[in-house]
């Protein structure tokens, strides 16, 4: 069986969903590898991990139409609001799962009752072709053994769903696609790690972090959190303690939008990134891109400018994924790098 991915998205902020299809015919195979690649060119590795639970699930692989991942029952056990607009939904399974922080998987939750046959929005139209149940893609900000966190934001109908749903609230998962985002980091050759995300991207990132603190070896982390507005920020008692309690392997900082501009907008506001106890050349420091596909896009482009290798970069656009880069901000981010590398002794 060959495999591949679609991806839609309902808008640019709205994320879209993910289907594993089977495709019959070996002429479907190359337009169909151009969509799983446009889907995900904004990863530097792609994985499709099979090993995922294999009892109470609902095979919807059909001979007779597009065949889709197998679907694992599960139950909403609360969805907290982290911060303005923000939600963390704690998942509990029926079954064993193996998810990383990191990993993507497909969420589902039963659409409204009430909506309007007539209602042709691609949120809506793809429930009905799903019996009833919309779907997204999600990242996963922590699991258990029998248990996920999965941190939203509310931004169209299907993130509004999850977060108004009560506990106990049927849900459906399935699939487990892209690198979790430890094992992206090559710790032998890396002295430093740098995570920078927009919104709701911190949630993994916050789950990469308690991974990485239990690991004596791990390098340093510095975190980079963006927020349009201060009321949007998550968790920061949270890692305010976890920064005391382990000053000498955790930073973290959060920028503010609406103050003061992209972090990428000015040379003062990369200072984020040299303001560091835990300093690295330019060889031996790893960053994780998470969020906004601009912020993506820009860092990446300025941190190869500046020297940093590929495999040093890891990332994942949540949304704006055809945002222009902005070249003076490429510019500005590969001096501040530049200048980093510099200032770190032979």
């Amino acid at each position: 069986m060959i495999l591949s991915l679609s991806f839609q998205r309902e808008n640019e902020r709205e994320r879209g969903y993910l289907v594993v299809k089977c495709p019959l015919l070996f002429h479907t195979m190359k337009s169909l590898f151009l969509l799983l690649l446009t889907a995900f060119h904004s990863s530097g590795a792609f994985t499709l991990n099979r090993n995922i639970p294999r009892a109470s699930s609902t095979s919807l692989c059909a001979a007779d139409g597009p065949p889709q991942y197998d679907k694992f029952k599960a139950t909403l056990r609360e969805a907290e609001q982290v911060g303005d607009g923000s939600f963390m939904l704690r998942i509990d399974t029926e079954d064993v799962v193996e998810y990383e922080p990191g990993h993507v998987l497909a969420l589902e939750i039963e659409a409204p009752q009430d909506v309007d046959d007539d209602d042709n929005s691609k949120t809506y139209k793809d429930a009905k072709e799903n019996g009833g149940w919309m779907r997204g893609p999600y990242t996963v900000s922590r699991s258990s053994d029998k248990s996920i966190d999965i941190l939203v934001k509310v931004v169209g109908e299907k993130s509004k769903q999850f977060s108004i749903a009560k506990s106990g609230t049927p849900l459906r998962f399935g699939g487990k696609f892209k690198v979790p985002i430890l094992e992206g980091i090559d710790t032998d050759s890396t002295k430093r790690v740098v995570l920078i995300s927009t919104g709701v991207g911190v949630g993994p990132c916050v789950g990469a972090i308690e991974k990485a603190l239990e690991k004596k070896s791990f390098p340093p982390i510095d975190l980079i959190a963006c927020y349009r507005t201060e009321g949007e920020i998550v968790y920061r008692n949270y890692l305010d303690n976890l920064q005391k309690e382990h000053a000498t392997k955790f930073s973290w900082k959060a920028i503010f939008t609406s103050d003061q501009g992209r972090i990428s907008s000015s040379a003062d506001s990369l200072r984020v990134l040299t303001e560091t106890n835990f300093h690295a050349g330019l060889e031996d420091t790893h960053y994780h891109l998470i969020g906004n596909g601009q912020m993506v896009s820009e860092f990446k482009a300025g941190l190869q400018k500046a020297g940093v290798k590929d495999d040093k970069v890891t990332v994942e656009m949540y949304f704006n994924h055809k945002a222009e880069v902005d070249e003076d901000a490429v510019n500005r981010i590969s001096a501040a790098v530049a200048l980093e590398a510099a200032a770190v002794p032979l």
